[in-house]
């Protein structure tokens, strides 16, 4: 495993967070290769990295994202940016024309001042979902708590919400084995949270309150028997 960063997953992880997959990859066999990047691939087979060192492998996987395709949207005259640019209700400047899924760069109401355009099924499903009831004639913004969820060996996590703007962080559970979960709170809100082999009670609860956005209590959060008692 390549990373550009000090650590793995950088983006998304807290420093402890990391560390456990650091871990846990390690101890299953996997090499990790951090501050690096590769600068050429020679003979289909090796990946040569910018610091010299030489990776052979047999299978390679770069996650780059995708580019979105906004060609057609640009040829119609409509406004393009990271995405095709929507509304709240998932419609164009032209307001006939709508865009859903990975094209679509959307104003998320859960987060002040934000606009997202996100490349999973989840969002391509509920914003498709959303937009076919709209056509139908029950006219409501899209609102929508990001959500992610991977599969790593045999553990499976998942992900809500947007972690940028938090001033706070609070795990629950054991790091050192694996279950548990981590809270991101920004002035005493809950806005995204990691569950890893939890309770479906917290599960559950997450994206409720991120949508809700109800002040909780950090103590709570870390030491209620459930995160609900959590809820200030």
């Amino acid at each position: 495993m390549i990373v550009r960063d000090n650590r793995i997953w950088a983006a998304l992880f807290t420093p402890e967070m990391s560390a456990f997959f650091e871990r846990y990859y390690s101890e299953r066999g996997v090499r990790i290769f951090k501050q690096s990047e590769i600068a050429v691939i020679e003979n289909g087979s090796r990946a040569r990295l910018r610091n010299g060192v030489a990776v052979d492998f047999e299978f390679l996987v770069a996650g780059i994202g995708v580019r979105p395709a906004t060609a057609l949207a640009e040829r119609a005259g409509l406004p393009v940016d990271n995405g095709i640019v929507v509304n709240e209700y998932l419609e164009t400047r032209d307001t006939n024309i709508c865009a859903a899924g990975d094209v679509a760069n959307y104003p998320d109401s859960l987060f002040a001042n934000k606009r997202r355009r996100v490349e999973h099924w989840d969002n391509a499903v509920s914003q498709g979902q959303h937009l076919a009831n709209n056509l139908l004639g029950n006219r409501e913004p899209f609102v929508h708590v990001p959500y992610f969820f991977s599969d790593v060996f045999d553990l499976s996590y998942e992900f809500w919400g947007d972690a940028s703007s938090a001033d706070r962080v609070v795990h629950r559970g054991d790091l050192q084995t694996s279950s548990f979960s981590v809270w991101w709170l920004s002035q005493n809100r809950l806005v995204a949270a990691f569950a890893m082999n939890r309770p479906d009670e917290e599960r559950e609860i997450a994206p409720e309150l991120i949508r809700s956005k109800q002040t909780v209590s950090a103590e709570r959060i870390r030491n209620s028997a459930t995160v609900r008692h959590a809820v200030a």
